[in-house]
């Protein structure tokens, strides 16, 4: 076993390098090679050379469908079963290369590694097929914590001349379908970041058939000037076919009868969101003046959905303007496209008077303009890409972010409001 000072060590000469590698393939049982954790070569006779260009070494493998050659420029880490190399990619971009023994990772790893690898290929050839007047700067399903970028979702950068455009892919998951609009926009924010020679027209996003309605939903409340979006579809013959989003403009959601809107005492220390709620039902003046303490209503407008994870309630203020109100206790990276999902919900129902005719908010006159939407988390607990993908929110959603102190637990208090930054 590798000892820490070993692991430390960053080794930059061809020989050392070689070396370690030589090691590894004498000590695997069955080695194989994986970049950004898709994508495995086996490796055996006649299918992998490393060789040596500049004082540097070269190594490539190939199989049926599919070639790498990446040059080497150090050692990232060492340890049993596992060799991680720092490449150099196109466009002198850095990445990392892994030599892994296939004998001691675990079934479930490598078949998520397949997976992912499939999907990037797959993805590759429908660039390749319907963009292909753009040059193909980078596919990728490599993890990028900083930028919060999942590996589970293959993503691209087209270009041609000044011009590109981002894409994503998603898997035929659908919790991980429904989560793709999200890293798509940090995705896109990324790119404009760091390309700023280039004008990043938009996103495309490539979804498995029967997936796209989330997405294309939520696609229509945001901001077409700042991005333009493209929404295709895959099926598992291979057939691609593009999506006019405003196709889908019907909400799965009904609204019950009224049940009444009782206080509800405070839970125990194991249900967080439950105790914000409580919370903010107790302290709603605290959270904003305008809104009345009574009625408030709790998930109203009902429908299918994965993985919500919030609390939803449905406030008033005195002029009749609604509030939808999402609570969090924790960090997620979700929230602002959650959050909209019961918001557009609200709005339908509030267009077609439907909680007048429920029994909501009885004696107050609603007013038809859209319902404000107030995020509701620990000041410290708001996913740092959340303000990022608010930011391509239309302006007719008007959300505002409220943070609460440490203690909130205790006592309610705001520590900030940020107004949306899509304005």
């Amino acid at each position: 076993m590798a000892s820490a000072a070993d692991l430390l060590k960053v080794p930059e000469s061809a020989e050392a390098v070689r070396a370690a590698v030589e090691r590894f393939l004498s000590e695997a049982a069955e080695p194989a090679l994986t970049e950004d954790g898709a994508g495995l070569f086996a490796l055996g006779e006649g299918n992998w050379a490393l060789d040596e260009s500049h004082g540097r070494l070269v190594v490539q493998a190939w199989n049926e469908g599919h070639n790498l050659a990446r040059q080497i420029t150090g050692i990232e880490s060492e340890q049993p079963g596992r060799l991680a190399l720092r490449v150099e990619r196109f466009g002198k971009r850095d990445g990392i290369l892994r030599l892994v023994d296939l004998s001691r990772l675990p079934a479930r790893q490598l078949h998520r590694q397949s997976a992912r690898f499939e999907l990037r290929e797959s993805f590759r050839l429908f660039l390749r097929r319907w963009y292909s007047g753009y040059r193909l700067v980078e596919l990728t399903t490599g993890a990028a914590l900083t930028a919060s970028l999942s590996p589970n979702f293959p993503r691209a950068f087209l270009r041609t001349g000044s011009e590109g455009w981002a894409a994503i892919a998603a898997p035929d998951d659908p919790l991980l379908t429904d989560q793709v609009l999200s890293f798509g926009l940090i995705w896109l924010d990324y790119l404009r970041r760091h390309e700023p020679k280039c004008s990043i027209r938009g996103l495309i996003l490539w979804l498995p058939g029967g997936g796209e309605r989330t997405t294309c939903l939520r696609l229509r409340y945001m901001d077409p000037d700042k991005a333009a979006y493209r929404v295709w579809t895959y099926a598992p013959e291979g057939m691609d076919q593009p999506i006019d989003p405003a196709d889908y403009g019907n909400l799965d959601t009904e609204v019950e009868p009224c049940p009444g809107a009782s206080a509800q005492s405070l839970p125990g220390p194991g249900h967080p969101e439950l105790r914000l709620e409580a919370q903010v039902r107790a302290s709603l003046r605290r959270l904003d003046a305008d809104l009345l303490p009574d009625p408030v209503y709790g998930q109203v407008p009902t429908f299918a959905a994965t993985a919500h994870g919030l609390i939803d309630l449905l406030a008033a203020d005195a002029t009749g303007r609604l509030s939808v109100i999402e609570l969090k206790a924790a960090e997620d990276i979700h929230l602002p496209m959650q959050a909209l999902d019961y918001w557009m919900r609200v709005r339908w129902h509030l267009e077609r008077g439907d909680f007048a005719r429920a029994g909501y908010f009885p004696g107050i006159g609603l007013r038809r303009e859209p319902p404000r939407l107030l995020l509701v988390a620990p000041a410290l607990l708001f996913h740092p890409s959340n303000e990022v993908v608010l930011r391509y929110f239309s302006p007719e959603v008007p959300v505002e972010r409220i943070g609460t102190g440490i203690e909130w637990q205790k006592s309610l208090q705001v520590l900030f409001r940020a107004p949306s930054p899509c304005r």
